[in-house]
């Protein structure tokens, strides 16, 4: 008789789906398929070439260099760099006014300064943002931001609160959980590494083989495109069935079932949180209801300008602006209805490009934003150039311009997940978001990973980011490699035994 060969099944072609698939493929798992909603790999990762330019709708810069895997696998190959504009931060006002810089540095520096005392953190009940408030308050009391006029401080702050909230992709850092976001490794010595142009597509090639210096090196590229069906979006998973060949069935809107021992379910926490009651059959049990319905995902958006030519100096110094919006001008954007506008933090030039600019925006406006018209979107940051620096030769409008729109793709319906207070009182967390779904088969009865979830919301230490994403991938291939490695090296009912 045959020997069993099990079925995997992948869920998502994005980092998670991507590592996952190299890695069963390099162990010798052949019988493999990946389903993707979208008509590409990549998910998450975007990388899009306009002329000379690559651009990165999602993921685009590697975040640390000390204990990250992805930096070591592309500094192998001299693959990234690190940016160096990050010490020519620049803040203009509303009313065209550049902030001295001696003055930005002192009080972003001095919040910086004050918030490396993790030590409050972890005895701190509340939200980031009442403790970032408590820090920043305490030390204006105290007077660590003298010779600086008050308003310009509390602009500055405002600004340093709209940064966060796009990092953390988040909607208010008042629902972000202070002490759950220790649960965040943070090895960002160097937190802007790019890929000098190439995109973070790039990462997907190292981890397919497919970069010419790998080449070079004798490594075979692995076809992950072959194992792959495009366009195949999941309508229901009928999982923990007894047939040790077929424990789930994995049926599309188009309507063909897949059939697999394993299925490895890599989408986003913002489709699970979307999709798993009307997915699963049977329902999920309570933990893992509560770990996806717990945790927090939320959205922030790119939108990119090109123009003819660059309005701005070209002598290494301006890499962009961040906002500070003066009180009466606030108001008058709230009541012209673009208050949506009030929630781009800045504007970069990203490196090796010249005439682009990118904007971005995060949390609720950045779901509005999707869904306003392509024009009135252009209009709205057409406004905020002529507005923030009206001495610069702003021109009428650019010659392209392109957006991402993460929250309302319903294949990922958010950009990456955090830690809120929600969390913390759901008690949800990644590890129990990570746990597999087990059946059972055999005389032994000895519970199999049925379904297996992946992704950077899965991620105890590393979510939010691609390491996180690839590292789960990982983790979920790894527990099979190991089981099937562990059945038959046993002398008791082997799972790679005859049927």
């Amino acid at each position: 008789m045959d020997q069993f060969v099990p079925r995997v099944l992948i869920v998502g072609a994005g980092g998670a789906g991507i590592a996952a698939a190299t890695r069963l493929l390099e162990r010798g798992f052949k019988n493999l398929t990946i389903l993707e909603a979208e008509n590409r790999i990549g998910g998450r990762i975007h990388s899009v070439r306009r002329g000379q330019n690559v651009l990165d709708y999602g993921a685009q810069w590697v975040h640390g260099k000390d204990n990250n895997f992805i930096y070591d696998m592309a500094s192998e190959y001299g693959l990234v760099e690190i940016e160096q504009h990050k010490e020519n931060d620049l803040y203009y006002k509303s009313n065209g006014e550049l902030v001295p810089k001696a003055a930005s540095d002192q009080v972003i520096d001095t919040i910086y300064t004050l918030l490396e005392d993790v030590a409050s953190l972890q005895s701190f009940s509340g939200s980031l943002g009442a403790y970032y408030d408590q820090v920043f308050y305490d030390a204006v009391r105290e007077g660590k931001f003298a010779g600086i006029d008050q308003r310009t401080c509390y602009q500055l702050y405002q600004f340093f609160v709209k940064y966060h909230n796009t990092y953390n992709a988040t909607d208010t850092l008042h629902e972000v959980s202070g002490a759950g976001l220790l649960e965040f490794e943070d090895n960002q010595d160097e937190f802007l590494i790019n890929w000098k142009n190439r995109g973070f597509h790039t990462l997907l090639d190292l981890l397919m083989r497919k970069l010419p210096e790998q080449k070079k090196n004798g490594a075979q590229p692995i076809p992950i495109e072959e194992y792959t069906k495009f366009n195949h979006v999941v309508s229901s998973i009928k999982w923990s069935l007894e047939n040790p060949t077929d424990r789930v069935l994995v049926t599309c809107t188009n309507g063909v079932t897949f059939a697999a021992t394993h299925l490895i379910l890599t989408v986003s926490l913002g489709v699970l949180q979307d999709m798993h009651t009307a997915w699963f059959d049977p329902p999920l049990p309570d933990p893992k209801r509560n770990a996806i319905e717990g945790l927090y995902i939320g959205t922030i958006d790119k939108m990119f300008l090109e123009f003819e030519q660059p309005f701005w100096p070209q002598d290494n110094s301006w890499h962009g602006f961040g906002l500070l919006w003066e009180p009466n001008d606030l108001e008058q954007l709230r009541r012209d209805g673009r208050q949506w506008l009030e929630s781009v933090c800045a504007f970069f030039v990203p490196d090796r490009t010249e005439k682009l600019l990118v904007a971005w925006i995060y949390g609720r406006d950045a779901r509005t934003m999707e869904a306003l018209p392509e024009q009135a979107v252009i209009d709205g940051l057409m406004y905020l150039l002529h507005k923030f620096l009206p001495h610069f030769p702003v021109p009428s409008s650019p010659r392209w311009f392109s957006r991402s729109r993460w929250y309302s793709n319903p294949h990922f319906r958010g950009s990456y997940s955090s830690r809120s207070m929600k969390s913390d009182a759901m008690r949800a967390t990644a590890a129990e978001l990570a746990e597999p779904l087990l059946g059972s088969v055999g005389s032994q009865n000895r519970p199999i990973p049925v379904v297996q979830f992946a992704g950077e919301a899965s991620h105890p230490q590393f979510y939010s980011t691609v390491q996180g994403a690839v590292a789960s991938g990982w983790r979920e291939a790894d527990r099979l490699i190991d089981l099937y490695r562990t059945s038959s090296n046993s002398k008791a009912a082997p799972l790679l035994g005859k049927l």
